[in-house]
């Protein structure tokens, strides 16, 4: 039974409620506040009443906060200068006690308590929020105007509180409540449901896309704001749980298994319409779940969708959906573009939205598609697309590029040097992406250059090629090094050819022109590589030679397994050899490389009078030609030598056509590199290293000094001692091996000039002094006396063993003699020679008679001096017939013929070019009719003629009788006999010189 005292309370409370007469103060009144309280705890079934109550004193609070908002805003309107006062400041602080009140009631009794207090809430918002509404506001907006109120702000702290005190069954109750809320003000109550969505997120994002779907089904036309906004309010923190909802409804509707299945799609195209935010998601989602069995179950389904009333009239809005996306929107654009060949809507769609974003760029407004393109993932997606084999696939990739670069500058270059490097090794279609880049984005003024693009792939190409591997493509082993230089190459044959219009003429050929330094350093790293493996090589093949020859020196005949005995030479085990063969397949791509380089060279026609370089580069140019020239000579068929070879004839013969400076370097590297670094490509002998004298400690010095042959004090001794402690030197057991003529005549070819220019042939006599002289003292032209051969004995040896060591010397002799006068130039290698040749002639046969081999080294060096010096008409007839017949004669008589006949008459005729006259056909000449050779320089081998009659009568006879005979009969001493003498003459020699020079080594 109630105590007295309840319904005494009871009785006064309705009495106070129901005169209130819109009293706030009677109404709101702390005694009345306090009795409501109380009745709610000792009367529970009276709470309607007090939930009246409360919701009355609310509205009293939420009233008068909405009537201080109104007149701040109107004094604001009226008076800028005046403070707006804050609305809090007009509320009623009486509210704040009922929520203290609730919510310790909740905390007490939840299960009672909890549902009741937040439908009751639930209701009160609503319909607030409803009545006290004046003008549409979007969530954000309403959000903030009603959180600003304390009443309002204490129900939905109350509402919070409630759902975190409630049991599974009793939320989904609560979501009821709410989402019935929804549907009763759904005008005013979305700010509601959107802060209280975050309680439920997925039951709350669940049902009002299941509601919206429902409407759609009811009217098509109908318009989903307060939907939209929710979602986007709630997907701020909640975006994965959109994401699944959505997910969820792209299976159901790709799968349909009720008549409102099939709207799905078409309802998520019209949502997607209404907002960004929600369209990203679901365009993510999307993309997500896209593959080929999707795609096939699309194709099955869309007349369902293209039944529906709504579907055309959505059609044209989605052309529009790739520009509206901050993220996957390239990627939408691309899957659509895989899809072109087979669906021609597909076609009009990329057309549409391409167009439409090029339009955007030009006019500089925004478009958030722009955002997604410079990201590093849609970047690359980009770069690979450019290289499918799909047209439209790539089209579309390299339009998005362009347009992107237009204000990005630094993609365009990233671009550029991205696809230059792929594009050969994994489609040569690729190329068509490339010349798309370099043609630019028409309607843009100030597009980037592709300078800078070519200077990026350049570096990044220098970079990978100073390593000692190369990046690779992920499926070949075709480095990027030569993917672009191949590439660039095509593409300047194609420019000079006008293959394609597109692209600005000149343009590629200028910029690689200008970007020229780059690609020298790339030439040079790589020529450098190739050369030390070059030079590894010839070391370890000499080092095998030197073996072999003391294995057969020691009758060591033992036969090794090449490839085990260059195993054991270098020392390498099986995990080693398998590197060294690696090593060897670099080696080869680098040779095609440095092959690549310089046809592009030639195709953009580097070092040519138009162009503009500088000396350094010039001369760097120079260089590397040579270089190459001697790589060249290193491949294994005929055929890729010969093709080598014209490539870099090609490149010296415009360098040196164009800059005098070009010529003399060139020819200075070709003489220089063919003596001295990459002479065993013209089968120059090089010695072994000897090791240090191993000479017991006990060894007296005597046993050491019987080691040489003879006493310290013979004639014999200067040419012939040899090593000290070790005697002679070794024969070389190169000797007549045949060094490959081929080498040597591409040598002598790219040392040929225009007959006309004798300065060439001049610097390469001179540079020949310059680099095999030892010595800048007496260089001059004169022959001196033989007694002061003494005082360059030493020099002379060394050049003799030069000449000996390196048998190219004799054919450059011989090349220089043939264009007269440059061997007059060469006069202190002559002297050398014959000096060397005369004393060891002296020195034979001094002990016993010893018959000449004829395959003697110093025969052979004999004949072909002598035969050199009559091409260069230096020993004119009958004495330049002496290489024919000085085999005849004993070791005695040479000495005399070479004292008697060569030395005096080239030390009284000094080799001088003033001892030859220019021709009418401007060649030079000496004429030997006119200024006949003295008796004293021929009758010493007139007489060892006359001794030899027998082997030698029938030269004699030519060298001496015939043109006495018909020196008389000429009526004019001309250049008949001579011609047709010193011709036959000429081409005699040059032949034997040629066969002289394959024999040596």
């Amino acid at each position: 039974m109630l105590k007295q005292h309840v319904l005494v309370e009871l009785k006064h409370f309705i009495q106070a409620v129901s005169s209130h007469r819109g009293n706030a103060k009677k109404l709101t009144s702390s005694s009345l506040i306090r009795t409501s309280l109380h009745l709610l705890e000792d009367l529970p079934a009276a709470r309607d009443i007090v939930f009246e109550y409360f919701s009355l004193v609310a509205e009293v609070a939420v009233q008068g906060y909405c009537v201080a908002e109104q007149q701040t805003s109107m004094t604001s309107k009226n008076s800028n200068n005046q403070t707006a006062q804050s609305p809090g400041a007009q509320e009623d602080p009486c509210f704040e006690v009922i929520q203290q009140a609730l919510e310790n009631v909740v905390n007490k009794v939840p299960g009672a308590w909890g549902v009741v207090v937040a439908s009751w809430s639930l209701d009160l918002v609503g319909n607030l929020s409803d009545k006290y509404t004046k003008r549409k506001m979007s969530i954000g907006v309403a959000c903030n105007y009603w959180l600003s109120c304390s009443t309002m702000r204490g129900l939905l702290t109350l509402i919070s509180i409630c759902f975190r005190k409630l049991t599974n069954l009793e939320a989904e109750s609560c979501v009821e409540t709410l989402l019935n809320a929804y549907q009763r003000y759904s005008l005013t109550f979305d700010w509601v449901v959107a802060r209280l969505g975050g309680c439920f997120p997925l039951k709350i994002i669940s049902q009002i896309l299941q509601c919206s779907l429902k409407r759609f089904a009811d009217d098509f036309h109908c318009r989903f704001e307060s939907e939209i906004g929710i979602l986007e309010y709630l997907c701020f923190a909640h975006e994965q749980v959109l994401r699944v909802v959505v997910k969820e409804l792209l299976q159901e509707g790709f799968q349909p298994k009720k008549n409102l299945d099939t709207l799905i799609i078409p309802f998520l195209f019209v949502f997607g319409n209404y907002s960004d935010v929600l369209l990203q998601n679901m365009v993510s989602v999307f993309l997500d779940m896209y593959n080929d069995e999707l795609r096939a179950i699309i194709i099955q389904k869309s007349p369902l969708w293209l039944s529906n009333a709504t579907f055309s009239e959505i059609q044209p809005s989605l052309n529009n959906i790739a520009l509206r996306l901050k993220s996957h929107g390239t990627q939408l654009l691309i899957t659509a573009s895989k899809m072109a060949d087979q669906h021609v809507w597909c076609q009009d769609f990329l057309e549409f939205s391409l167009q439409e974003l090029e339009q955007i760029v030009l006019s500089a407004r925004l478009c958030p598609l722009m955002d997604d393109l410079v990201t590093e993932n849609t970047k690359y997606m980009l770069w690979k697309s450019s290289l499918s084999t799909n047209i439209y696939e790539q089209q579309t990739a390299v339009r998005l590029l362009l347009i992107v670069s237009s204000q990005h500058s630094n993609i365009y270059y990233q671009s550029i040097s991205e696809l230059l490097r792929k594009c050969y090794a994994l489609n040569t279609s690729g190329l068509g992406a490339v010349i798309r880049m370099f043609s630019g984005l028409s309607g843009v003024v100030e597009f980037p250059d592709i300078k800078a693009g070519l200077q990026m792939v350049l570096e990044d190409v220098l970079l990978q090629e100073q390593f000692k591997q190369a990046r690779l493509a992920n499926s070949s082993n075709i480095s990027e090094a030569l993917n672009t230089f191949k590439n660039l190459n095509t593409l300047t044959k194609m420019q000079k050819k006008n293959s394609y219009t597109c692209m600005k003429q000149h343009q590629l050929m200028n910029a690689l022109n200008e970007c020229l330094p780059k690609i020298l350093q790339i030439l040079e790293v790589t020529l450098n590589k190739l050369i030390l493996r070059m030079d590894i090589d010839s070391s370890e093949r000499n080092m095998g030679r030197y073996r072999e020859q003391q294995n057969q020196a020691n009758n060591n005949t033992i036969d090794i397994d090449g490839n085990t005995s260059k195993r054991l030479r270098l020392g390498l085990n099986s995990d080693d050899w398998n590197e060294e063969e690696e090593e060897e397949a670099y080696d080869a791509r680098r040779l095609n490389l440095a092959h690549t380089i310089i046809d592009l060279l030639n195709t953009i026609e580097a070092g040519s009078k138009t162009s503009v370089i500088r000396t350094t580069e010039i001369l760097k140019l120079s260089v590397l030609s040579v270089k190459y020239f001697f790589i060249s000579l290193t491949e294994r068929t005929s055929t890729q030598r010969s093709a080598a070879v014209n490539r870099v004839y090609v490149l010296l013969q415009r360098q040196c056509r164009a800059r005098k400076a070009c010529r003399t370097a060139c020819l200075r590297e070709l003489i220089e590199g063919a003596l001295f670094y990459y002479g065993y490509l013209f089968g120059q002998f090089e010695e072994p290293l000897m090791d240090e004298l191993q000479i017991p400690e006990t060894e007296m010095v005597l046993l050491q000094n019987q080691r040489q042959s003879l006493g310290p004090n013979a004639n014999r001794t200067v040419l012939h001692a040899g090593v000290i402690g070790r005697g002679l030197r070794p024969e070389n057991m190169c000797t007549g091996e045949t060094c490959p003529s081929e080498m040597q005549n591409l040598f002598i070819k790219a040392l040929d000039e225009r007959p006309l220019v004798i300065e060439a042939y001049s610097t390469i006599s001179l540079l020949l002094v310059e680099l095999v002289s030892t010595d800048v003292m007496y260089n001059g032209l004169p022959f001196p006396d033989e007694d002061f051969t003494k005082v360059t004995m030493e020099r002379d040896l060394l050049i003799r063993r030069a000449f000996i060591t390196s048998p190219l010397l004799w054919a450059l002799l011989g090349f220089i003699a043939s264009h007269r006068p440059a061997l007059c130039f060469s006069s202190v290698l002559l002297r050398a020679l014959c000096a060397t040749c005369l004393h060891q002639w002296r020195a034979k046969n001094v002990n016993k008679y010893q018959l000449v081999d004829i395959n003697d080294e110093l025969m052979q060096c004999t004949k072909k001096l002598l035969r050199i010096l009559a091409i260069g008409q230096l020993l004119p007839p009958p004495l330049s017939n002496l290489h024919v017949i000085i085999h005849h004669f004993d070791p005695p008589e040479i000495a005399l013929i070479l004292k008697e006949c060569v030395w005096n008459y080239l030390k009284d005729h000094v080799p001088s070019p003033a001892l030859f006259h220019v021709d009418s056909n401007g060649l030079q000449w000496r004429n030997p009719q006119i200024n006949k050779i003295p008796p004293q320089y021929v009758d010493t081998l007139r007489n060892l003629m006359q001794k030899k009659l027998s082997k030698l009568g029938q030269h004699y006879y030519t060298m001496f009788i015939m043109p006495e005979q018909q020196s008389p009969t000429l009526p004019n001493p001309s250049l008949a006999l001579v011609s047709s003498t010193s011709t036959s003459l000429t081409a005699d020699a040059s032949n034997e010189t040629s066969k002289d020079v394959e024999m040596s080594s």
